[in-house]
């Protein structure tokens, strides 16, 4: 049999002789199966370092046929007895060398050779190529195995195609997962879409893309075009014979596909013209626009319009029909609006008109037009009294050419010459608000003209309503103030006040306490202690529940707790309550206050040493301001501020020294009335009046090595101030409003 034989070294390649040579051999046999290697490797080497190997090609294997290779191994005389020999099986070479990985490695590490003997040495390989295509399987090693071996064309280092789920290159992947796809055609099962490629890059990549293999065919009536899935045929759908459809002519109605694709309709009827009366009752259709178009009739032609409120007229040869208007007569405050027949008209209110005078009442009261349409005496609902209850002859004019003074316990004026009014040319009514609250006094005029300041004081509130527009070029003032040291309110102040006017301060161990301050927006300010501890000020006012109505003023401060010889200072005077209610225009250019008078400073005396408290400040009184529409000028001023309480008196080392007035609350700005101080060194300040802050309490009397002092009584809060305006008010820049404001005219 024809052998090879590892000759020259140690390994022959020669036909080997059957006897072995004198140093002996070994007989290697390397039997394979389905898988012949490319190339088998033969090594041998001893204990003394000789080694030697020599690769056997596929080529040159000797026993093909019977898928066998014989190797003789013959030991070099130098050699050791012993060796160590292994066999090992490749899938691929380069030129003469076997390469890449081995595929199967056999050893026999104690081989031991007997002279002029062959030592058998027999290897079976066991990987397998059932496909032939030269890609070893069944076996593990570091190469990579043949991963379907009933496929020639699948093994390691195959092309990879993309449009199947096979992995031809056999590394784990396939179609468009396996990198080499990246961007090539592919095919996921879709028959229905055709190029589509690889999109991404591993195991996230996507087979997509592609054009749709069915197109729709253009047309409205054509059926819908669906691809079989499974096969990609393209299958017309059925005709929906009937559906509605566009003919592309205007003048087609009800278009509508019939079974051979197209789409029809039916042709426009003109029988209807928009005037029958002015045009021919049959038209043409015209093609652009699908209008119908009618020839008019002669200009002779009578007609009716369709407005109930014309006559019948007559054709204007256009095709439109002109009636004779019967226009609605004027009505004061309204506008027409149309009608419902021939002089049968619809008005509603005139804008234009709103508050411009319209006619008097049968009484002869003047009225103005409110935005119902309807001529009222005001085109609002005033507070605290009605404007359609006066009679025309009790509304006169109120003038004044100078300074004057309304009293309104006694209703007198004063001066009543030079300057005060003539009182034969208005009336003033009294109008009860119940409850207790005092009778207000009603001034209705239809001209409020004053000439100079005018100034408000009594027992009673006082509303001057305007049936018609008003500017106030000068003051008034119905402020709470100290005359001739006394406390003096202003007109409606000091009135059912109960728990809203400040508490007596108490007396003992010759010092007094403070009065409390009176309440009005907010509560007033506790007056200070006497400088004996038991000496207790007076507690404040309450606050006076919000709103104006009813329509109250101001109240008084407590006064300071005294004794016989040294009185407590008085508290001060509440400011009054004042209503202006203008029908059209109220215009503002001066001060109008109701602010809290001052409480005045506690008395004192030698023998006994007696210090009394200072009175607490009054609180600011109401104004209510109210018109269709209010103008505040850059010098309007309203103020409803409390007034600062008094100071307590200081006695001691023969001397007594009365407590200074506290300062009224301001008329014609927004700063805080001083309390009373200075006057006696050992009496305690008087807090400081409200404003839109709140006041402050009167501080404690002090003491020196010989003296001792009254508290200070506490300060007026501030009152309230009202302003309404059915138009949004206009106030310029620089005005004063003190306390701010409530209703609906605050500062924009």
């Amino acid at each position: 049999m024809n052998r090879l034989c590892l000759l020259g070294c140690v390994l022959l390649l020669a036909a080997c002789r059957e006897k072995a040579p004198d140093e002996g051999a070994i007989r290697v046999s390397v039997k394979y199966g389905t898988f012949k290697p490319a190339c088998v490797r033969v090594e041998a080497k001893d204990a003394n370092g000789h080694q030697e190997a020599t690769d056997i090609l596929s080529s040159e294997f000797k026993n093909a046929e019977k898928n066998e290779v014989l190797v003789a191994v013959r030991r070099k005389a130098d050699w050791d007895a012993t060796l160590d020999l292994s066999v090992s099986s490749y899938a691929e070479a380069d030129g003469n060398r076997c390469s890449g990985e081995a595929v199967e490695r056999f050893t026999n590490a104690a081989l031991t050779i007997v002279p002029k003997e062959y030592t058998r040495f027999d290897v079976e390989l066991k990987a397998v190529d059932a496909d032939g295509d030269g890609s070893p399987s069944g076996i593990e090693w570091a190469g990579i195995s043949d991963c379907d071996e009933t496929k020639r064309d699948v093994r390691p280092g195959a092309e990879e195609k993309c449009d199947t789920t096979i992995d031809y290159d056999c590394d784990g992947k396939f179609a468009c997962a396996d990198s080499d796809c990246t961007e090539r055609t592919c095919t996921d099962g879709d028959m229905c879409n055709t190029d589509k490629r690889c999109i991404g890059v591993g195991a996230s990549a996507q087979c997509g893309g592609g054009t749709p293999k069915c197109t729709q065919s253009a047309g409205q009536c054509q059926p819908t075009v669906t691809c079989e899935a499974t096969t990609g045929l393209c299958i017309d759908g059925n005709v929906q014979v009937g559906a509605v459809c566009d003919p592309g002519n205007p003048c087609m109605t009800d278009g509508r596909c019939t079974a051979d694709k197209q789409c029809v309709g039916t042709l426009k009827t003109c029988t209807t013209p928009t005037s029958p009366d002015c045009q021919e009752s049959t038209g043409t259709c015209n093609p652009t626009n699908g209008t119908c178009v009618y020839d008019p009739k002669p200009v002779t032609t009578s007609c009716e319009d369709g407005n109930v409120c014309h006559e019948p007229g007559f054709c204007d040869g256009n095709g439109t029909c002109i009636g004779t208007d019967t226009p609605c007569p004027p009505v004061e405050c309204k506008t027409a609006a149309g009608c419902t027949a021939n002089n049968s008209c619809i008005y509603s209110g005139d804008l234009a008109q709103l508050n411009l005078p319209c006619s008097e009442d049968g009484s002869g009261t003047p009225r103005v037009c409110a935005v119902t349409g309807q001529c009222v005496a005001f085109p609002y609902t005033p507070s605290n009294f009605d404007p359609n209850g006066i009679p025309g002859g009790e509304i006169g004019a109120l003038t004044t050419t100078g300074a004057v003074v309304f009293d309104t316990e006694t209703q007198t004026w004063t001066p009543q010459a030079n300057g005060g009014p003539d009182t034969t040319a208005f009336t003033v009514k009294t109008v009860s608000q119940g409850g207790g609250a005092p009778d207000i006094l009603l001034i209705p005029v239809r001209t409020l003209d004053l000439g100079g300041e005018l100034r408000i004081v009594g027992n009673r509130p006082v509303i001057l309503a305007v049936y018609g527009d008003a500017t106030l070029n000068h003051d008034i003032l119905a402020s709470g103030r100290i005359v001739n040291d006394a406390p003096v309110p202003g007109a409606g102040g000091n009135q059912q006040c109960s728990s809203f006017q400040g508490q007596t301060g108490t007396f003992s161990g010759g010092q007094g306490g403070g009065g409390g301050g009176a309440g009005g927006a907010t509560a007033g300010a506790n007056g200070g202690d006497g400088f004996n501890a038991s000496d207790s000020k007076g507690a404040a006012g309450l606050q006076q529940p919000s709103g104006f109505t009813p329509l109250l003023g101001g109240c008084a401060g407590g006064p300071g707790g005294g004794s016989a010889n040294a009185a407590g200072g008085p508290g001060g005077a509440g400011g009054g309550a004042l209503q202006i209610s203008v029908a059209r225009t109220l215009t503002v250019g001066k001060t109008l206050s109701v602010s809290g008078g001052g409480g005045l400073g506690g008395k004192a005396s030698v023998s006994p040493t007696n210090s009394a408290g200072g009175g607490g400040g009054g609180s600011g009184g109401r104004i209510v301001l109210e018109a269709f529409q209010v103008n505040l000028t850059a010098n309007a001023r309203l103020t409803a501020n409390g007034g600062g309480g008094g100071e307590g008196g200081g006695a001691g080392a023969g001397i007594a020294n009365p407590g200074a007035n506290g300062t009224s609350g301001s008329e014609d700005a927004n700063t805080s009335a001083n309390g009373g101080k200075d006057g006696a060194t050992t009496g305690g300040d008087g807090g400081n009046g409200g404003t839109s802050n709140a006041p402050t309490t009167g501080e404690n009397g002090g003491t020196v090595v010989v003296g001792s002092g009254g508290g200070g009584g506490g300060g007026g809060a501030a009152g309230s101030i009202h302003l309404r305006s059915v138009q949004s008010c206009t106030q310029a820049d620089g005005y004063v409003i003190s306390p701010a404001s409530s209703g609906g005219c605050q500062p924009l």
